[in-house]
């Protein structure tokens, strides 16, 4: 009985520090930007059609690819429903509307989550060997992880300023993120 004991105790640490460390990884990411240089590609990550989120991260994209960092952008999002754009498509829509010179745009209008948005974009980026992710801060360490053990072998990132989230939205976002890296740990590991 107390062998066992031993052992709960131990997966109890266990578990604590890698909930320790996931939280560590999350904050990490949204406190600290990398300085991103000339890239391949940056990749857009999706979001809710319509909302400020992926209007932000699409306007942010393409300020950063008219300074000439890099030469292509990947709007990576699918649609929610039959009746909607997919929200590729969207990005696409707003980036156009505001753009000062031609984009190089590819789209990925089949992907429904990260591991997909990310996927998808380096199979239509095969050459790619450097991208800059744009998404919100809390979704950078899950992004950033998940396109290094996709292939991606420098990858920098950058997220749009200012909060445009509710304080309850928020909340709900990072605890969204700390779920899922332990839900993408068997991701990050296997692909």
């Amino acid at each position: 009985m107390e062998r066992i004991r031993k052992i709960l105790k131990w997966l109890a640490w266990l578990c604590a520090a890698i909930l320790l460390l996931d939280a560590l990884l999350i904050a990490s990411f949204a406190v600290f930007s990398s300085e991103y240089k000339k890239a391949d590609a940056i990749i857009v990550m999706g979001a809710a059609i319509n909302s400020p989120a992926l209007y932000n991260r699409s306007i942010e994209a393409l300020e950063i690819y008219e300074l000439g960092f890099a030469p292509v952008i990947a709007l990576s999002g699918g649609r929610i429903s039959d009746k909607d754009i997919s929200e590729a498509t969207y990005m696409q829509r707003a980036m156009q509307s505001k753009a000062v010179k031609p984009l190089n745009l590819v789209l990925d209008e089949n992907s429904h989550n990260t591991f997909e948005n990310l996927r998808n974009s380096k199979s239509k980026l095969p050459n790619a060997k450097s991208v800059i992710i744009v998404t919100d801060k809390f979704h950078l360490a899950r992004s950033v992880i998940m396109a290094k053990s996709l292939g991606f072998e420098d990858v920098y990132w950058h997220s749009p300023e200012g909060e445009y989230y509710p304080r309850n939205e928020l909340i709900y976002y990072y605890a969204r993120e700390f779920a899922a890296i332990i839900a993408y740990l068997p991701k990050f590991l296997f692909k």
